[in-house]
């Protein structure tokens, strides 16, 4: 694209094609949905966009590098997110070598991600660092060997991502990081020009067209791969680096569907492992609001029965229990379990369909409960967390 594609319309026009293409796409994968799905997928398109034009504005200079909050939150989600997460990134680049400093803060995990597009070449968990006893810390990112703490930075690196997981919301507390490029010859590089020609803007349009329509077919893909496999079942353990997934991060992907006056029971063993969580998508691959709906739950506020066995409920209606995983009006979507960093393989967990009316017989008797009022302060508990967590 040049100058005159951006003068001429050009460059305009052809973003709205790649909108228009991405919208066809979602009237025809929600062409058999209820009206929820429907909206949600149109919405997702807002989010898309969204989530497209904060890269497009906001772009980093690696050579003057700084930590940002993620584009992807409570209101923005992409690809599953993780609703005990806040993420952070900055822009890095093979020839600037950069310190990364701050407090560890008590979050339950701490993970830092050296990527090239959207794949990992590297992870580094802060529980793996030397860190002092106040909790500060510095990480060394180049390309070259450094003593101490240090992650490598290989050709064609973009970015740095920081991941945060927490589990108790309300209680842990976030790390307190900055990163700088560290000042000596070698490393040494002026800031970039920060503004942007008619060329590159006509660029960003039509890439921002094709990020909103090429983002719609690829998780449509993944939901078809999904259901290729059967409603109400999931895949062995992956670990997806190849698509920005964590090495230490092992998923296992599922579909649900719920029928009507229906529930599922989903049931695994959790391993001994140093975080655990499962939750609820929409169609289009959205975690589903999870502070004003107990969408998910991980192993601090999951209950774990007598006998090692999670059990949880996901139904329309709130059954009562203590693990009940709220669908918030959906009716089909992805499941995500994350295991990081499990002692034993991460096991595949089940799931089985049973009638709403009968689930009291299919569930143990010493199933933990919750009241209408328990519920009121869970949901009130998970909105205090989230505002917490997040700013915007």
């Amino acid at each position: 694209m040049t100058a005159s594609d951006l003068f001429s319309g050009k460059a305009w026009d052809e973003f709205l094609e790649g909108l228009g293409r991405a919208a066809r796409a979602v009237r025809e994968l929600a062409s058999d949905s209820e009206a929820t799905d429907q909206v949600s997928g149109y919405r997702h398109l807002l989010v898309l966009l969204a989530l497209g034009i904060d890269e497009c504005v906001r772009r980093g200079d690696p050579a003057n590098s700084r930590l940002r909050p993620g584009n992807v939150d409570n209101v923005l989600k992409w690809g599953m997110d993780c609703p005990d997460a806040a993420y952070l990134g900055a822009p890095v680049r093979a020839d600037v070598s950069y310190r990364v400093s701050g407090s560890r803060g008590s979050v339950r995990y701490l993970g830092f991600q050296i990527m090239s597009g959207m794949a990992t070449t590297a992870n580094v968990v802060a529980d793996d660092l030397d860190i002092g006893p106040d909790g500060t810390f510095e990480l060394l990112l180049s390309s070259e060997p450094r003593p101490g703490n240090w992650m490598p930075i290989a050709s064609g690196t973009s970015s740095l991502v920081v991941r945060q997981f927490f589990y108790d919301w309300l209680e842990e507390e976030p790390a307190r990081l900055i990163i700088e490029q560290i000042e000596d010859e070698s490393t040494r590089r002026p800031p970039t020009e920060r503004g942007i020609g008619p060329g590159e803007l006509a660029n960003q349009l039509v890439v921002l067209g094709e990020f909103v329509e090429a983002s719609v077919g690829f998780w449509g893909e993944m939901d078809k791969m999904l259901l290729d496999n059967g409603a109400n079942t999931f895949r062995p353990p992956v670990n997806r680096t190849d698509i920005g997934g964590a090495e230490e991060n092992v998923t296992v992907w599922g579909s649900w569907r719920l029928g009507d006056e229906e529930a599922l029971i989903v049931q695994v063993s959790p391993p001994e492992c140093l975080y655990w969580s499962v939750s609820l998508g929409n169609r289009w691959w959205e975690s589903i609001d999870y502070a004003n709906h107990q969408s998910s739950l991980n192993g601090h506020q999951a209950v774990v029965d007598e006998d090692g066995v999670f059990r949880a409920v996901v139904s329309r209606r709130d059954p009562g229990v203590a693990n009940w995983i709220d669908p918030a009006g959906h009716r089909s979507g992805p499941v995500i379990f994350r295991w990081l960093r499990a002692a034993t393989e991460p096991p595949v967990p089940t799931i089985t369909a049973v009638p709403f009316d009968e689930l009291d017989d299919a569930l143990p008797a010493a199933t933990a409960r919750v009241s209408e009022s328990d519920r009121v302060r869970i949901i009130g508990a998970r909105r205090a967390g989230v505002a917490k967590r997040f700013v915007r």
